[in-house]
């Protein structure tokens, strides 16, 4: 299919995604304070493969923001990747990361046969939400005017570029940088949003949802870094542990963000696992 960009209708307001390539389906979760761009170097090494579906959900990168009195939970933006997941044309591979990795795992959770396959990397889980690095975030945005603040240092190129060096270990170019944050810097909407996101991220939530994760019975493949300042290496096997089906791959040169860091590796990783055989003989 032509690579589009369609506006989807979702509780609390529209959202924006980009759909490329033909094939099997793959829906991906970016996280927190970028957008779907962050997996723009995946494209190329998978749309002869899959059907790629990239959202830009509302959690601080994005540039369409939601109704002032929308749910920004993480639980409510779970509920937003299963609307949208029910709209496509399945099987449907979730794949997450960050703090899409634990909106992954609350919609795997909440709807389990409604998704074939899993592939989470470096994310929230168990009492890292936010990561430790970040935990003052949430205190930050009870304050009135602090994530603004923050959201308004983005403007400069030093900040983007210490933001970026967090999560990912190769140079980022300042226009893709850019292009990451979307709205943030500058839309006060986007900033109401992710300002409610921030107040939401606590790890009872992530704590609760691990419980659950046994319900999801396809295949998982866990694909951690093995030196992250933000998720810790052993919440891999700690987080494959959790589902029936699962298996751990480490990306050895990445940060959290492995898309940016390795990601032919990370192509040959997801097409390996979904060429693995079906998933629907454990259902």
């Amino acid at each position: 299919m032509q690579d589009e960009t369609v506006r989807v209708e979702t509780s609390g307001g529209p959202i924006h995604l980009r759909r490329a390539g033909q094939g099997p389906t793959l829906l991906f979760v970016h996280g927190l304070m970028v957008n779907g761009h962050v997996w723009d170097p995946l494209v190329t090494g998978l749309r002869d493969r899959f059907h790629m579906v990239l959202p830009d959900l509302p959690l601080g990168g994005h540039r369409t923001p939601l109704e002032p009195d929308a749910d920004c939970s993480l639980e409510a933006h779970a509920a937003r990747v299963i609307e949208i997941a029910r709209k496509l044309p399945g099987p449907v591979v979730l794949v997450g990361s960050d703090t899409g990795g634990a909106i992954s795992q609350i919609a795997v959770a909440r709807e389990p046969g409604l998704f074939d396959r899993l592939v989470l990397l470096p994310s929230d889980a168990f009492d890292n939400c936010p990561p430790k690095l970040l935990a003052p975030l949430p205190a930050l945005a009870a304050v009135p005017g602090v994530i603004r603040a923050v959201s308004l240092s983005l403007r400069l190129g030093l900040v983007k570029r210490v933001m970026m060096m967090l999560v990912a270990r190769s140079t980022v170019a300042p226009a893709t940088i850019g292009e990451l944050i979307g709205g943030l810097p500058h839309d006060r909407a986007v900033q109401r949003d992710f300002t409610k996101l921030l107040r939401g991220l606590r790890p009872e939530v992530t704590r609760a949802v691990a419980g659950e994760l046994h319900r999801f019975r396809g295949r998982v493949l866990v694909v951690w870094s093995r030196k992250d300042p933000l998720f810790p290496f052993e919440h891999a096997q700690r987080l494959a542990a959790c589902f029936p089906r699962s298996s751990v791959v480490i990306a050895e040169h990445s940060r959290a963000f492995v898309s940016l860091d390795e990601p032919d590796w990370l192509v040959e990783r997801i097409t390996e696992f979904i060429d693995d055989g079906p998933s629907d003989d454990a259902m």
